[in-house]
């Protein structure tokens, strides 16, 4: 009977996932569209096939245990757990871009002193792009080729990456786009030492919270495993939680754990610089870029 219960469940899981799935439309998206959607799933982790899976995992549980609150912790656990106590991506992704970032300023600083101009310096780099930036270099050069204005597409390009190292970069070759300025390429050089040096800090910072990771990871699964141990081998010592006031404390008991490991995971997270170039777009290439503290737009 358990048996058909878990397959009625999981083939009705599997028809909502093939619903969602039909109707999501496959049109064209543009490529601000697609960073949108890339920045989301950054933040939450969230796709339909975990949303899926983590139903699924709260139903089969939900009828074997014969606890709806389970159930619901149990989804939640599979949905969140991965992101919160595996490998922290988010973090690896961002040293990858940092790295890349500095490479690419290195890149531009060097084919500038080559005496190429501004707009031929940005092509030329997109062509050998570390791999962390090339699909967005790539696109920046191609607009560049249609003849778009640089400081537009130097603007759209940070707003599609929304990364405050990036910022920096852009920053430059904004100021360098719109007003007559000097040694660019010694502001690209510094810039490329500040995106090292934040990568340099960020994995040092990382290496010393990942003990707190490591800790959580081991308490989850001690609990997991002493719980499905009972449930298996001694379901008569859980049988106080079919009851509604059972269902609460273990609702009561999954809220608490759930916050501890939303607090750790909170004071493991590295919190990134803000952005220095604001989202408004001169109106005309004469126009200014805006930014916030540019430390270095006081230099000859």
């Amino acid at each position: 009977m358990q048996a058909l219960a878990m397959l009625s469940a999981a083939g009705f899981a599997a028809g909502i996932w093939l619903v969602v799935t039909a109707l999501r439309t496959r049109l064209p998206r543009s490529t601000r569209e697609v960073a949108r959607e890339r920045r989301l799933l950054d933040r939450t982790g969230v796709t339909t096939a975990r949303a899926v899976a983590a139903a699924v995992c709260g139903l089969v549980v939900a009828v074997l245990t014969g606890w709806p609150v389970g159930g619901l912790l149990a989804a939640v656990a599979a949905l969140t757990l991965p992101r919160a106590l595996g490998r922290d991506r988010a973090h690896e992704q961002r040293l990858a871009r940092m790295e890349a970032v500095a490479s690419w300023a290195e890149d531009l600083a060097g084919t500038m002193r080559a005496a190429r101009g501004l707009d031929q310096a940005v092509m030329q780099t997109a062509q050998t792009a570390p791999t962390a930036l090339a699909p967005q270099l790539t696109a920046l050069a191609v607009q560049l080729r249609r003849g778009l204005p640089l400081h537009q597409v130097l603007r759209e390009f940070a707003d599609d990456l929304a990364d405050p190292t990036v910022d920096l970069v852009t920053a430059v070759l904004l100021y360098a786009a719109t007003r007559p300025a000097r040694d660019i390429a010694g502001s690209l050089d510094a810039v490329a030492v500040t995106a090292r040096r934040q990568a340099a800090a960020r994995m040092r910072i990382a290496a010393a919270r990942a003990r707190s990771r490591s800790a959580a990871r081991i308490v989850t699964a001690v609990i997991v495993a002493v719980v499905a141990g009972l449930q298996l081998l001694a379901a008569d010592f859980l049988a106080g939680y079919a009851t509604a006031g059972g269902q609460l404390r273990l609702a009561l008991m999954g809220a608490a754990a759930g916050g501890c490991l939303w607090w750790m995971h909170r004071l493991a997270a590295i919190a990134d610089m803000p952005r220095i170039l604001t989202t408004t777009t001169p109106a005309t290439p004469a126009a200014a870029p805006q930014w916030r503290n540019p430390a270095w737009a006081s230099r000859p």
